[in-house]
This record gives structure tokens, C-alpha cells and sequence, in this order.
């Protein structure tokens, strides 16, 4: 892979360049600033700012994303074949953050980025930014911002979002999942000095794993344990199925706690256990603040990670009623089929539970959704027998 920062220079730039010497010759002396200013934003690079495999620092000067940041592009990227691919969104610590140009090379530190740095190939784009010197975290509206730019800017796979980070970058995950969990396939918040709202029982069906160190105090355990009762929602702690040692110290190992989003009960195995449901939290034994260089070392978090997937339903899932919705994400229409004259009732809902669509369905229909906006959808299926099917509509 390529480091590199981001410069204009390529072909067509220089002979944009050329050509507007010229043009500059015929027009009047005064109007020269203005066509300049308006050159300057027509040249302007545009992301994806890299190519396959590059590491490249995208400078907050230098782009009109909400801050500066690291691009990472997989090998396979190719923006000409309209495939889409796998996002990790990546939030340092408080010790990174900087003003997006003379100092953006802070978020080559931990993580992910510092594993590109060193040779590690990721099966997706990753998106480091760096939050503002004033700020340590980034904010619910932080993350949407930072997030509509990228989507709106790279061949995002909007089924396979992942939010990671350490120690105020664990507090942002935390504030991802806040801003729209619905966007987010899945999250690995890492020591994370930020806690989501009591109860937050609505995250139970969004795949989390936590992890924290037993002895760190930079940021203690309780702001994940807080976090974790907060989604259970149980009335009882996390920490009571934990092995503690003598006086409520340290277990004997590093022990996973795994929450049973059915039975509303949580249990406990020795080792790093990825969830066997929907939400774990690793706690490790040993070490201080640093619960990051192990966790992001492992690929079995990695492999976890990347399984993770909205729960769009495929069109085979429909064959007990019939009907076929592709595609599905779509960037305009999708297409509705059914069996030849069979009549199904099909109902879409927007993420607030409005009804934006209701009508029976014969043979073929073509709906454009992109008209209310991307987002996530969802449709529900009846059919004659009254069989119900529902399932996640993702328009980019």
C-alpha cells in the first residue's frame, strides 16, 4: 500500500490548467480574481482521493468533508466497476486529535490506522477523522455529518457500516450508535469514556462488542459496564455473572460476558468470546487504559466484524409468500413481484414508523423510493392467507 498526502496533480488537471492560461489572456484584468476563485473550486480534488490499497491523508484544506482524515481504500477498490464495499468508520483518542493538516499524522497512532501503516490490508474502505484540537469525542451530529459526506462521496455498502474506537474514540462509537443505530451494522467501542442513554434497550438488536481492561484508570470499566446494563436493561448488573477473586479483585483470566437477547439473561465464559447473540463485553485481566493493541490484534475481532450485516432479507426469503423486492439496496426503484395474479398487501414504513406506502399488489409493480429520500425502510409483505414477512429497504 501507498501513504501518501493529497495533491492536485494529475493529467487532466494540468491540461485544465493549460487551457485556462489561455482563457485568462481574453478577459478583462479585473474579472481575473473571480474566475480564479472559481478555478480553484473546480480543481479541487475529489475523494476517493487514493487508489487500491492506499493510505492517503485527505487534509481538512483540502476536501469538503466535515474534518480531515486517513482514506483507506481495499485492494480490490476499483470506483469504475460499481461495486460497493464494507465501511469501517475509525475514532481515536483524545491524544490525536489536531486540526486536520499540520497534524493529522496523530491519528497514525492506534488502531486501525497504524495497522495499515504496518502492512494490514483490510477487506474495506476505512475512514479515520480527526476530531477538532477543542473537542475530544465526536457528537451524535458529528457522526452524521461525517457520515453523509462519506456516502454521498465513496461506493459505500450501506448494509455493512462498522463503527470502531478507543478511549474517546470508544465514547464516539457510543455516540454513533446513539445517532442512528440503524446506519450500523455493527460496533466495537474500545475503553470507551462516553455512556448512551438509561435504558437504551433499542440497541439490543444491533451486534456490539465491548472491551475493556479490569484495572484501567484512565477510563474505568463501570462506563462500559453502565453501557451494557443500559442496553440489557434487565434491572440487574452485567458484573453479577463475572468471576471476581477474593474481595471483589480481578478474575483468574479474561472472561466474555454474552447477553441473551430472548431470555433477557446474561452469562459467562472464560476467554475473548465474540457474541454468541447480538452483545458481549470482554473484560481483560491484565493491563492499564490500553485495551486497543490486543483487541484491534486479534483477528478473530476482525472476522466477527466483517460477518456483520443489516438484516436486509434476500428474495429467497420471500418464497413462503411469494413476493420478490430487488433490488434491495437500490439507488432508485425498486421492483415488487408476485406470483402471476396473486394479490399481496405491501405496507413500507420510514425509521420514525411513518406509512409511506400501502397498496395491494398484482403481478408487477415499480416504486420509486429513492423520491423519499435514502435511507432504511421497512416493508411488510401480506398475503391472502394473511402470512406477514418484513424486512429492511435500503435506498443510497
Amino acid at each position: 500500500m501507498g501513504k501518501q498526502v493529497v495533491f492536485i496533480c494529475n493529467l487532466a488537471v494540468i491540461r485544465t490548467i493549460n487551457q485556462s492560461i489561455i482563457f485568462m489572456k481574453s478577459i478583462p484584468k479585473s474579472n481575473i480574481f473571480i474566475f480564479f476563485l472559481l478555478f480553484c473550486q473546480l480543481i479541487i480534488a475529489q475523494a476517493p482521493y487514493g487508489n487500491a490499497g492506499d493510505h492517503t491523508a485527505v487534509t481538512l484544506d483540502n476536501t469538503d468533508a466535515p474534518n480531515g482524515y486517513y482514506e483507506y481504500l481495499p485492494t480490490n477498490f476499483d470506483q469504475s466497476s460499481g461495486n460497493t464495499y464494507a465501511l469501517v468508520l475509525f475514532f481515536h483518542g483524545k491524544g490525536e486529535r489536531g486540526d486536520g493538516n499540520s497534524n493529522l499524522d496523530k491519528v497514525l497512532k492506534h488502531g486501525p490506522p497504524k495497522l495499515i501503516e504496518n502492512g494490514t490490508d483490510f477487506p474495506a474502505i476505512v475512514i479515520s477523522a480527526q476530531s477538532p484540537k477543542n473537542s475530544g469525542t465526536f457528537s451524535p451530529s458529528d457522526f452524521t455529518n461525517l457520515y453523509n459526506y462519506i456516502i454521498a462521496n465513496y461506493p459505500i455498502n450501506l448494509n455493512k457500516v462498522y463503527v470502531t474506537g478507543l478511549s474517546a474514540g470508544g465514547g464516539s462509537t457510543w455516540n454513533a450508535l446513539k445517532a442512528d443505530h440503524t446506519k450500523i451494522a455493527a460496533a466495537v467501542p474500545i475503553c470507551g469514556a462516553g455512556g448512551v442513554t438509561d435504558p437504551s434497550d433499542f440497541l439490543q438488536q444491533t451486534p456490539i462488542w465491548a472491551h475493556h481492561n479490569f484495572s484501567d484508570g484512565t477510563v474505568g470499566r463501570g462506563q462500559t459496564i453502565n453501557n451494557m446494563n443500559r442496553i440489557a436493561n434487565t434491572g440487574s448488573s452485567v458484573m453479577e455473572v463475572y468471576p471476581f477473586g477474593s474481595g471483589g479483585t480481578v478474575a483468574d483470566n479474561d472472561y466474555t460476558m454474552q447477553f441473551d437477547t430472548t431470555n433477557k439473561t446474561w452469562s459467562s465464559g472464560v476467554g475473548i468470546n465474540s457474541p454468541s447473540d447480538k452483545m458481549s463485553f470482554t473484560l481483560y485481566r491484565n493491563g492499564g487504559h490500553d485495551a486497543w493493541t490486543k483487541t484491534y490484534n486479534n483477528q478473530d475481532v476482525w472476522d466477527w466484524l466483517f460477518e456483520q450485516s443489516l438484516n436486509t432479507l434476500s428474495t429467497e426469503e420471500f418464497a413462503s409468500i411469494s413476493t420478490k423486492i430487488y433490488p434491495n439496496p437500490t439507488r432508485g426503484d425498486i421492483r415488487i413481484e408476485t406470483q402471476k395474479n396473486s394479490k399481496e398487501k405491501l405496507e413500507i414504513y420510514d425509521t420514525i414508523g411513518r406509512k409511506i406506502y400501502d397498496r395491494m399488489v398484482t403481478n408487477t409493480e415499480v416504486i420509486h423510493i429513492a423520491s423519499y429520500g435514502s435511507g432504511i425502510y421497512i416493508a411488510k409483505i401480506i398475503n391472502s392467507l394473511g402470512a406477514k414477512k418484513s424486512l429492511k429497504i435500503v435506498v443510497q
